[in-house]
């Protein structure tokens, strides 16, 4: 059922009026039924709601219905276009989520694609918000980082003009992965950092969402080079994850710290938090693609940590099983940079030279430049120094591109080793 002869924005301000009244957060009103961002649009005044969630709102606030909808008047809304539209969207819903079961991507981008570019002729912002998130979603395990960063600047523009805030900071974390995985380590920490300074003044505040929103940030100042607050930006984003007391948003949280701690070059720390969170993260509840993305990820810092080579053993094996059991090309391409570091610390450079022989195109610019580096340590292994310097130049001169100095100088500082050696 729905409204009938309700105003909005006259609904939005009688919600938020006895919402405020009662000192409730949009997360108190939302309840069970429906997500607290969908409150902030009902009181924005961007969506009519069905009489359904009226009842429920209207329960929650314990004032009578009529008090939310003056005099609009409940009617069904079971007509025939109706039902046929609920229809469509039930059996794109299912056939989506089948292609996904199944690492179908591409007929999950294909369908994905099909109702944004409805919902861009139809002109609606809701409808292009809604579904340019799944699609971005999908565009982001294909780590296709151009098509995301596109699509993702347009979804920012319409959600500036929508005006909900917790919609706007998700997408500028989402762009700011983006602008990352594509290099632009500027771009991506303004957007990172104007998400964080927003943030808490938004549902959002205390969330998983805020969680992620620092992780975010304290990957891309670690990329960018700007490491004066990293201690003390993990102590923040730790603390917000044990506030929520969720072990997987924890795990995750000690997982990102790991990153971190290994790009600075503090590795007792980072494989402290590693092992913080495999235990945060091996339950039941963890899906193997996750697993399998967190197990690439250890493994990685383990390496740039000099960790326990049986460990990270461990975790090179846990990678591969994931991946055999689901094929993910960003994941995949990830994993090629692990085990060309891997073969490497095994004393078999000729087979890390052969994964580094081409470059995968999933790779975000960040792993570009482990590869490169990679494939120059391989050769000087191999005694083939001329080409083991023209690699690592190139690594070094790809970080200064990214303003990654901190990187690029230790480059400069190894290609001199081998001319001197």
């Amino acid at each position: 059922m729905s409204i009938v002869g309700i105003r909005q924005p006259e609904f939005g301000q009688r919600l938020r009026k006895l919402r405020q009244e009662r000192r409730l957060s949009q997360r108190d009103v939302a309840g069970n039924v429906v997500n607290p961002s969908y409150i902030s649009l009902l009181e924005s005044g961007a969506r009519v709601p069905t009489l359904e969630v009226v009842l429920e709102i209207a329960q929650v606030l314990d004032v009578p219905v009529e008090d939310l909808v003056g005099e609009a008047v409940p009617v069904r809304a079971d007509t025939a276009d109706r039902r046929a539209e609920r229809n469509r969207e039930l059996v794109h819903n299912v056939l989506v989520r089948s292609a996904l079961d199944v690492g179908a991507l591409d007929e999950a981008q294909a369908r994905h694609e099909q109702v944004y570019a409805a919902a861009v002729r139809d002109g609606s912002p809701a409808a292009v918000l809604e579904h340019g998130i799944a699609l971005q979603d999908v565009l982001h395990q294909r780590a296709d980082h151009q098509a995301r960063y596109t699509l993702l600047t347009d979804l920012v523009r319409v959600a500036e003009d929508f005006g909900v805030e917790e919609l706007l900071v998700k997408l500028r974390l989402d762009m700011a992965t983006a602008a990352r995985d594509r290099g632009n380590l500027g771009e991506a920490l303004g957007l990172a950092e104007s998400a964080v300074a927003v943030l808490p003044r938004t549902e959002l505040a205390d969330s998983p969402e805020h969680v992620r929103a620092l992780g975010i940030l304290l990957s891309v100042r670690v990329d960018s080079g700007e490491t004066g607050d990293i201690y003390a930006l993990v102590d923040r984003m730790l603390a917000v994850a044990e506030k929520l007391g969720n072990r997987t948003v924890l795990g995750r949280s000690h997982w990102a710290a790991s990153i971190a701690y290994a790009r600075v070059g503090d590795g007792e720390r980072a494989q402290a938090h590693i092992r913080h969170a495999k235990t945060m993260l091996a339950h039941p509840d963890t899906s193997i693609r996750e697993w399998g993305r967190f197990a690439g990820a250890a493994a990685s810092a383990l390496l740039e940590a000099d960790g326990d080579l049986a460990e990270i053993e461990t975790y090179v094996a846990w990678m591969r099983s994931a991946l055999e059991l689901m094929d993910i090309p960003g994941e995949r391409d990830r994993a090629i940079s692990v085990e060309a570091r891997y073969a490497l610390l095994c004393g078999n450079p000729e087979l890390a030279l052969e994964l580094t022989a081409d470059i995968p195109d999933g790779l975000s610019t960040g792993d570009r430049v482990r590869l490169r580096r990679t494939r120059g340590r391989a050769l000087r292994a191999l005694g083939r120094t001329d080409e083991a310097i023209d690699a690592l130049r190139s690594a070094a001169e790809l970080c200064e591109q990214l303003s990654a100095y901190r990187l690029a100088t230790q480059l400069w500082r190894e290609i001199d080793e081998i001319r001197s050696s």
